[in-house]
């Protein structure tokens, strides 16, 4: 079993009860950028996965709540900074006596990539805005929601003036400039042409 886990594509991380690193495979030593395993067994596993202090507790509380975590959405830091990468984590525990946490981690940034024009967009509805709650800051998520609520509105006077940009401009209280200026921001400038 040793030998198979070392050998899986996927990064393999297992960690004491309190998140220090006792081994991993080669996988995951390669997307942290480290040297070697002896580079990275004690160090604390938030030093590479998520956000200190709260990515790592919400994935160990739900395995200890559920005895299990799937395809959590979070971030891997690599041993010499650069950019974050996107990652899924999936985690379970072991043992009572001597708790350890065992972490499969893939990256996704190549399926980030390859998701169809348009699916990187804002998020669509309030579900996909609240699955964003500890992936991004509040702030940024309460102006991704602006933009939503704008976007939405935008549409909504669109379909209720038959596309007339002019009406859609006076019902919603800006002036044509404005709307366009939104139109080309949101990526709705395809439109019909304002029937005059």
């Amino acid at each position: 079993m040793l030998d198979v886990i070392e050998h899986m594509p996927d990064a393999f991380v297992l960690t004491d009860a309190r998140m220090g690193i006792v081994a991993t495979n080669m996988a995951f030593v390669e997307l942290a950028r480290a040297a070697g395993i002896d580079q990275l067994r004690g160090s604390h596993l938030s030093t590479f996965i998520g956000r200190p202090g709260i990515d790592l507790d919400l994935i160990a509380s739900q395995v200890d709540k559920d005895g299990e975590a799937r395809n959590v959405a979070t971030i891997l830091r690599a041993v010499n900074g650069g950019d974050d990468e996107p990652i899924e984590v999936s985690a379970i525990a072991t043992g009572a006596d001597e708790r350890h946490y065992g972490f499969v981690i893939r990256p996704i940034a190549r399926r980030l990539r390859d998701l169809p024009p348009g699916s990187d967009d804002m998020p669509r509805s309030v579900e996909q805005l609240t699955e964003l709650v500890g992936r991004m800051p509040l702030k940024d998520i309460v102006r991704q929601s602006t933009d939503l609520i704008e976007r939405l509105c935008i549409e909504a006077a669109l379909l209720y003036t038959s596309d007339n940009r002019a009406s859609a401009a006076e019902i919603l209280g800006l002036s044509r400039q404005s709307l366009y200026s939104k139109l080309h921001r949101y990526g709705l400038g395809n439109l019909p042409a304002d029937s005059e």
